[in-house]
């Protein structure tokens, strides 16, 4: 049924240059067929303030002011500005409403980006009043407590220019209020959690346009928090998991160590032996010549030791990143309280590494004492070298 509220609508968007002036507006427009029973209804509803009937006749140019609905039933609005500035809007929209800003008509279900984002936030709204442990509502607008460890009090404070996406609201409206909908009190607790993590530090004023800036945010927390129920889990018991991890990857760390402590002994018993044994007998001695060469085989089999445990580090670190990358996407929301462990993890790995590291070096220096020695041992004593150092 075509109402009063309708014809003013389809009058404004007829107008040149439309102006506003409190409930009423005005500006001209040539008569048409279209426009003529329209201009007749709003008379008969004495909406139509100017010109007389008699002046509305096809073809004329005519200045027409028609007075408009401002209540809280049909609000015709020249911005979305002055449409949340008016009423109890913020909170919860007229029946019918016009906002020529946009020239969003609600009866016409042709949405606008402001109008979608309008709706949304009523929509969050709806959930936030459905969770909220109290809802106060007085001339000063409305508010949510949320009771949980600590008292979280939500005003809502938002206007035109904080509209904006709030994704995913109509699946998390669907989880409160679909009669379907399962564990409808964990939901509830895991969003006040969740409100009270992210709000708790902001000034009271600015939670609400704080909460629709990280509403994605939000959104993932809960997706993350409900999966974590759902799959049986508590935050205590991944934080064991964790744990138990950090502890077995920091034995495997350590055991590639002490896995080769009882060679490093080798190491300078090797220089040890090797300098007793050879002589000043010259290069082509066999008993020299073979000293050396058990040293190479020893040098050769410790570079064999070192970098198999080169490979093991390398091996236990992506076994700590795969456990990182699934502690990700299991429980993104939780991350941040997890990460210190694998952090101590990886600087452990650092730490492991840079022992290998030095045991590397000392079978390196301990190869080159022993080639100094040997050459030392294989030159005539009229040797340029020796007789440098003698001299």
């Amino acid at each position: 049924m075509t109402t009063a509220f309708d014809h003013a609508v389809r009058v404004y968007r007829a107008l040149g240059k439309p102006q506003f002036a409190g409930a009423f507006y005005r500006g001209k427009l040539k008569v048409t067929d279209v426009l003529t029973p329209s201009l007749v209804r709003l008379a008969e509803f004495d909406w139509l303030l100017a010109p007389p009937m008699k002046m509305v006749v096809d073809g004329a140019e005519i200045e027409v002011e028609v007075k408009v609905s401002v209540g809280q039933s049909a609000f015709f609005s020249p911005t979305w500005a002055h449409l949340l500035a008016s009423h109890n809007f913020k909170y919860a929209a007229p029946e019918v409403y016009y906002v020529a800003e946009d020239d969003y008509f609600s009866a016409e279900k042709i949405e606008t980006v402001n109008s979608r984002r309008y709706a949304a936030i009523l929509s969050l709204l709806k959930v936030l009043r459905e969770v909220a442990d109290y809802c106060d509502e007085s001339l000063s607008g409305l508010k949510f407590v949320f009771l949980n460890k600590t008292k979280l009090e939500l005003p809502v404070k938002y206007e035109a220019v904080d509209l904006r996406d709030v994704p995913k609201v109509k699946d998390l409206e669907y989880d409160m209020f679909e009669t379907s909908s399962k564990h409808k009190g964990q939901r509830q607790a895991i969003i006040k959690v969740i409100l009270n993590e992210l709000l708790k530090d902001t000034a009271e004023d600015v939670r609400f346009t704080k909460l629709l800036s990280d509403f994605t945010l939000f959104t993932q927390r809960y997706k993350d928090s409900y999966d974590l129920y759902i799959a049986e889990f508590s935050f205590e018991k991944v934080l064991d998991e964790v744990k138990a991890h950090k502890l077995d990857y920091t034995i495997k760390l350590n055991k590639v160590f002490s896995d080769i402590q009882n060679q490093l002994l080798a190491i300078p018993a090797a220089l040890i032996l090797v300098g007793s044994k050879l002589t000043p007998k010259g290069f082509v001695e066999w008993q020299n010549s073979l000293t050396m060469l058990g040293c190479v085989i020893f040098v050769a089999l410790m570079d064999l030791l070192v970098r198999n445990q080169y490979n093991t580090l390398t091996a236990i670190l992506d076994e700590i990143h795969k456990q990182t990358d699934l502690l990700i996407s299991k429980h993104a929301a939780l991350l941040s309280k997890f990460k210190d462990p694998y952090e101590d993890l990886e600087k452990r790995h650092a730490h492991q590494r840079w022992l290998i590291r030095i045991v590397d070096g000392l079978v390196a220096a301990m190869f080159l004492c022993c080639v100094a020695i040997y050459y030392w041992y294989s030159t005539s004593e009229y040797h340029w070298l020796k007789y440098w150092f003698t001299h």
